[in-house]
């Protein structure tokens, strides 16, 4: 039986930025599973929110993370760095001297998708 978990899926991203998701999911009390695959990050993120319990999933690459919740339409915001208030989906630009804090709040904001809680 699968337990119930946010489900991340990577494809060659940097262990710190899969690091600081993961303890931004911590933080909230979400359990997560990190599983090595390839594809483009709207693909992982969409694959990861199907075959998770919580209908929550993200994925990352070595470019880029996004956040997806199942059954919910994927749209790319134009402002990398932020989401877009008409989208379900978190998306983030690794290039960015942010992205490591970004990455955090992404994981908080998948914790806070599965509890439906307000994002940050």
């Amino acid at each position: 039986m699968i337990k119930p978990a946010v489900h991340i899926h990577e494809a060659y991203a940097k262990p710190l930025h899969i690091a600081e998701i993961c303890a931004g999911l911590e933080e909230e009390g979400i359990p997560y599973t990190v599983t090595s695959t390839s594809g483009d990050v709207r693909h992982l993120a969409a694959n990861a929110a199907n075959s998770s319990r919580l209908h929550v999933g993200i994925g990352i690459t070595h470019e880029f993370a996004m956040l997806q919740m199942r059954n919910c339409p994927i749209n790319i915001p134009t402002n990398d760095t932020t989401h877009d208030n008409q989208s379900p989906t978190l998306y983030i630009q690794l290039s960015s001297p942010t992205a490591n804090s970004n990455c955090r709040i992404l994981g908080t904001n998948a914790a806070r998708a599965v509890k439906g809680g307000i994002f940050i």
